[in-house]
């Protein structure tokens, strides 16, 4: 089984969704920063980030971090960040480090859009 990290970015209504691959180490910091300047937040592209990790086997440290670094520009950029396909072990980590209070977990994409659309009803 490869796993080189590799993200591709998708669009939908209300934002971009990074779809995973791989291992999330130190090598997936490149692909994953380098998708766009994060701080200054997704543009025309609407306020709001997914991270599809069904395909994410294994999360390291420096993984993480990059995860930390993205979430945390997403309040300085002005999106709100969700995620799905997580492992329940990884889950229990990204309690442990902090990253749900910036990083919303659903079991599937459609939960998640789903949660959007409520989000964007309400006044």
């Amino acid at each position: 089984m490869d796993t080189h990290f590799q993200v591709r970015l998708r669009s939908f209504e209300r934002g971009i969704i990074l779809d995973m691959n791989g291992d999330m180490t130190r090598q997936a910091e490149e692909e994953m920063l380098g998708q766009r300047s994060w701080e200054t937040g997704l543009g025309a592209s609407g306020p709001y980030l997914i991270l599809n990790f069904t395909h994410v086997p294994y999360i390291n440290s420096a993984g993480i971090a990059v995860l930390i670094r993205i979430v945390r520009a997403g309040m300085k950029g002005g999106f709100r960040t969700f995620a799905y396909g997580i492992s329940p072990h990884f889950q229990k980590l990204f309690r442990m480090v902090g990253l749900t209070d910036y990083l919303m977990i659903y079991p599937d994409e459609y939960a998640v859009l789903q949660r959007i659309e409520s989000l964007e009803a309400s006044p």
